[in-house]
C-alpha cells in the first residue's frame, strides 16, 4: 500500500513551522518532501537599522532555544570592533549561561528522542532536568528567555553572592542525577534496539552537507568552537568535545547527554573561579568604523556574526547560523526508514527554525 503522509507546517516534536510529506510504502519512506520558509524574519537587515540597544534587544530574541549564544556572538564582534577586552569575571559568567542554555537545550532535545520511543518516564524526567538549567540561566541572566546581558567589554548585570551561593549548591546534585540518569539509560535494551542504525547519518554525509554541533560530532566530526578557537574563558577551563563515530539516533542521543553533563560540569568549574571584580560596563554612544566577525560554538552549532559600521550605526550584520534540516538531509535521514521511526529520526536532529529562518 502507498500513501502520503503530511507531518506540519506545526507539531509538537520540533520547533517553528516546517513540513514534511512522506510518502510511505509498506510503513516505510520512500520520499520526502521537506518544505521551510513559513517564519523568515529577516533579523540581519532589521539589525542595521537599529540603535545598539534595540539591537542587543533584538539579537536576544532571535531564538528562545539560542538565545543567549546569539548575544555572545554579537558581543564578541562588536569587541572586536571596538577593540575592548573583557574581564575574567565576565568571561567566567558569559560561560556560565552559555553552557547552562547548551545543557537546558541538549537535554530537552534527549527527552523528545525518548518520548518519541516510547520511554515517556524518562523523557518526563529530561524534561523536568531541563526545566531547572533554564531556571538556573535565569538566576544568571535574570530571565528565562536571556534579556540583553552582554555588553561590548562585560555584562549588564553582575551575577549576585546569593545566586552564585544557590547555583554551586544545586550543580553538584544536578550533575550526578543527570550521571546516574545516563548510566542506566544508554544499555537499555529498548533504547537500543530502536535507536541503533535508525536515522544513518555517515561521516562523509555529514561533511558534504556542512552539518555543525552535537549531530556532527555524532557523525565522527570533531569539531567544536569552544576548543578550536577558544573565546570567553573556554581556554581556562577543562573542556572535553564529545565526539562519537556511529550518526545514528542512537549516537546522537547519547552526544546530547554527554555534552548536557559536560555543560554542567563547566558551569560549577566557572562559578568556582570568578574573582572578585565588577564585570558591568555601560553600552557606548558610538559605534567606530570599521567591519569585524565572531564565531561562538551554540547548542546547534557554530554560530556566526559579521558586523560593519558606518560609524555612526550598524550599516550591515550578516547571521550565519547552524545548517538545519533541508530536503537533502530529510531524504538521507528518512529514506527507507520504518515509519514508527521517523518521530525518533526528526527529534535526533533538534531542529531549529527560528536559527534557521532568522
Amino acid at each position: 500500500m502507498s500513501y502520503a503522509l503530511t507531518l506540519g507546517p506545526f507539531h509538537p516534536a520540533w520547533l517553528g513551522p516546517q513540513r514534511f510529506v512522506l510518502r510511505i510504502v509498506s510503513d516505510r519512506v520512500v520520499d520526502v518532501e521537506y518544505q521551510s520558509g513559513f517564519n523568515e524574519r529577516e533579523c540581519a537587515g532589521r539589525l542595521a537599522r537599529l540603535a545598539l540597544p534595540d539591537a542587543l534587544h533584538l539579537v536576544a530574541r532571535i531564538c528562545g532555544e539560542c538565545s543567549f549564544a546569539h548575544s555572545l556572538a554579537f558581543c564578541q564582534a562588536l569587541e572586536r570592533l571596538y577593540e575592548r577586552d573583557v574581564g575574567t569575571r565576565a568571561a567566567l559568567i558569559r560561560v556560565t549561561a552559555a553552557e547552562l542554555e547548551r545543557a537546558a537545550s541538549h537535554l530537552r532535545a534527549a527527552g523528545a528522542v525518548l518520548l518519541a520511543i516510547g520511554m515517556d518516564q524518562r523523557g518526563a524526567y529530561l524534561e523536568a532536568l531541563s526545566r531547572q538549567c533554564r531556571e538556573m540561566l535565569a538566576q544568571v541572566t535574570g530571565g528565562r528567555i536571556p534579556p540583553p546581558v552582554c555588553a561590548p567589554g562585560g555584562l549588564l548585570r553582575d551575577l549576585p553572592a546569593s545566586e552564585w551561593n544557590d547555583l554551586l549548591a544545586l550543580l553538584p546534585r544536578v550533575s550526578v542525577d543527570l550521571y546516574r540518569f545516563i548510566d542506566r539509560l544508554i544499555d537499555q535494551r529498548l533504547v537500543l534496539s530502536r535507536t541503533i542504525e535508525v536515522g544513518m547519518l555517515p561521516r562523509t554525509a555529514a561533511e558534504q552537507f556542512g552539518v555543525r554541533g552535537p549531530m556532527a560530532r555524532a557523525s565522527g566530526i570533531r569539531r567544536d568552537v569552544r576548543g578550536d578557537q577558544p573565546y570567553a574563558a573556554y581556554a581556562m577551563l577543562d573542556f572535553k568535545p564529545i565526539v562519537q563515530e556511529g550518526g545514528d539516533v542512537y549516537t546522537r542521543l547519547v552526544v546530547f547527554l554527554l555534552e548536557a553533563y559536560e555543560s554542567l560540569k563547566l558551569v560549577e568549574s566557572a562559578l568556582q573561579r570568578l574573582p572578585e571584580e565588577d564585570p558591568t560596563v555601560e553600552l557606548p554612544e558610538e559605534l567606530p568604523h570599521g567591519r569585524a566577525s565572531a564565531v561562538v560554538e551554540g547548542p546547534r552549532g557554530a554560530i556566526r556574526y559579521v558586523i560593519e559600521s558606518d560609524g555612526l550605526r550598524l550599516s550591515r550584520v550578516q547571521i550565519d547560523t547552524p545548517r538545519q534540516c533541508d530536503r537533502l538531509l530529510a531524504r538521507t535521514l528518512l529514506s527507507r526508514a520504518q515509519l514508527d521511526d521517523v518521530m525518533a529520526i526528526l527529534a535526533s536532529i533538534a531542529i531549529c527554525v527560528a536559527c534557521a529562518e532568522q
